[in-house]
């Protein structure tokens, strides 16, 4: 379960690590020249090529197949659903890469979790760290060395940013007749639930940023308040998400009216609502603290002990998806033959944990880590990362 964000971690001081970025340099492009950009500037170290980012290759081999209870997640559409002319990739589906916002001085608790969180990726598929200033890149780097982490795998980008909760304010990825393109929702650091003096401006121009670098088009959705936590979709016709979050950051709207706008930007026909959230969960109950595709048929919620969770499973199963249960952090990333979640640290747990993510996803690496300062702070390994498809 996600748990409330320290008010520590976003905190007014926050403004001031935010606030320091340079602001200004330029990017290369696709075919090695450069383009303009006023507020990003990035520097790859030892990066892969285009090729390889765009293929999402890994340096490791999947590991051996696990037990076949449950579908494989390789092809996500392999149900019958033929390619829609609007969707977005499910998670399980190829990445281009994987972008995380590196924590700020008032988030630096995390930083040890951050990096055996891309120590893991980057030995799949490619890295983009944004950091706010070049000495925090130098800092980060160092960081991140002395942490035993290569580097050979991660690009850079100094770019101003509020928090490191990339999945929140990142972009959403949608295939549009086949071409990737960039949504850009609105975020208002989730609705002022953790302090209405909490920055968000930074992050909320991201989306735009990371699309420009990536030459994609974006379109534009701030007129509609969106985390894309509280997203999750099985790449095909399928949306689940936690109604209470949605009324809270777009009060007033009606559920057809709040259906109507999802419907249309994601090509879903289906949407199952989630009711209910801890009341000390500003984040007013993300879906990824409680349920996750694992196949475009398949949802795997959380035996949390609470009514959403079992009100959902019905409502999953009335509406024709195959529901299984689940102990354990279902704030994991999917990404190019490996799955990644927190580890309990208790020894017993984790082993019946990573056998139970090795059922979901066979033939893909699981990887557990001590994420416990990340859990602290109110999220988890999904919560910072923001995993970019690699396209059709």
């Amino acid at each position: 379960m996600i748990i409330p964000r320290k008010g520590a971690l976003l905190a007014t001081a926050i403004v001031l690590a935010a606030c320091s970025g340079n602001g200004g340099g330029s990017l290369p492009d696709k075919d090695g020249g450069t383009h303009d950009t006023t507020a990003v500037d990035s520097e790859p170290a030892d990066a892969p090529g285009p090729d390889a980012i765009a293929d999402g290759s890994h340096n490791d081999a999947d590991g051996a197949a696990a037990a076949d209870a449950f579908p494989s997640h390789d092809v996500p559409l392999d149900h019958g659903t033929p390619p829609a002319a609007l969707r977005v990739p499910a998670e399980w589906e190829p990445h281009a890469a994987t972008w995380l916002q590196w924590p700020g001085p008032y988030e630096k608790e995390m930083r040890p979790a951050f990096a055996r969180v891309i120590n893991v990726i980057r030995q799949y598929e490619p890295v983009h760290l944004l950091v706010g200033t070049k000495g925090d890149q130098k800092d980060a780097s160092q960081f991140l060395q002395a942490q035993g982490v290569p580097q050979d795998n991660i690009t850079w980008h100094t770019l101003p940013v509020d928090s490191a909760w990339m999945r929140d304010n990142g972009p959403v990825y949608v295939l549009v007749q086949g071409t990737l393109a960039v949504q850009d929702w609105k975020f208002d650091a989730w609705g002022g639930n953790f302090g209405t003096d909490v920055p968000f401006e930074n992050d909320d121009a991201v989306p735009a940023l990371v699309a420009k670098y990536l030459e994609l088009e974006v379109q534009d959705q701030s007129g509609y308040v969106l985390e894309r936590g509280n997203l999750e979709l099985n790449g095909a016709d399928t949306l689940v998400l936690n109604w209470d979050c949605q009324d809270d950051r777009n009060p007033g709207l009606t559920a057809a009216q709040h259906e109507k706008v999802l419907s249309d930007a994601f090509g879903v026909t289906r949407i199952i609502w989630a009711y209910g959230h801890d009341p000390l969960d500003g984040t007013t109950g993300h879906i990824d603290g409680t349920a996750r595709f694992i196949s475009a048929d398949t949802i795997a919620i959380g035996n949390n002990g609470t009514a959403t969770d079992e009100d959902l499973a019905v409502a999953c199963e009335q509406a024709g998806l195959h529901v299984v249960r689940f102990d354990g952090d279902s704030n994991w990333l999917v990404g190019n033959g490996f799955v990644l979640a927190g580890a309990e640290g208790d020894p017993a747990l984790d082993e019946a944990f990573e056998a139970q993510l090795s059922a979901f996803f066979p033939g893909r690496d699981v990887h557990l880590v001590d994420v416990v300062s990340i859990w602290d702070s109110g999220g988890g390994v999904h919560c910072v990362t923001n995993d970019q498809p690699a396209g059709p």
